[in-house]
């Protein structure tokens, strides 16, 4: 029974640091992702970096405002404001709002923003 125990919680310890591990967003990571014209499968050869280059029209107050218009919609969080522009823009596929190219994605977003004005 011991043996099961010690088995059981070995796997949770394992299981918890693959997840956090995952879960560490890496901002390099995300500037690839910003600046590839087939980030989501995208089909039209824009990038992010198309339209925001160097953080251009992400707003110094992006990660602070409680509702964000895009394209004329309302979105409740970034995840869905990068998806928008994936679709639309980028003429690509939505990618997982909780993945790791979201996280790397937003990660580097947050470095354009807090540089902004500086």
């Amino acid at each position: 029974m011991k043996e099961k125990m010690f088995m059981l919680a070995a796997t949770l310890v394992m299981a918890g640091t693959l997840s956090l591990a995952y879960a560490a967003a890496d901002a390099d990571k995300g500037k690839a992702l910003f600046e590839s014209p087939t980030l989501g499968g995208g089909t039209t050869g824009k990038s992010c970096a198309t339209c925001h280059e160097g953080g251009k029209n992400l707003g110094a107050d992006l990660f602070e405002r409680q509702k964000l218009s895009i394209m004329g919609t309302e979105k409740n969080t970034i995840a869905d404001v990068v998806n928008v522009c994936i679709e639309k823009p980028l003429g690509g596929k939505a990618i997982a709002p909780q993945g790791a190219e979201m996280q790397n994605l937003i990660a580097y977003m947050k470095t354009l923003v807090s540089t902004q004005g500086k």
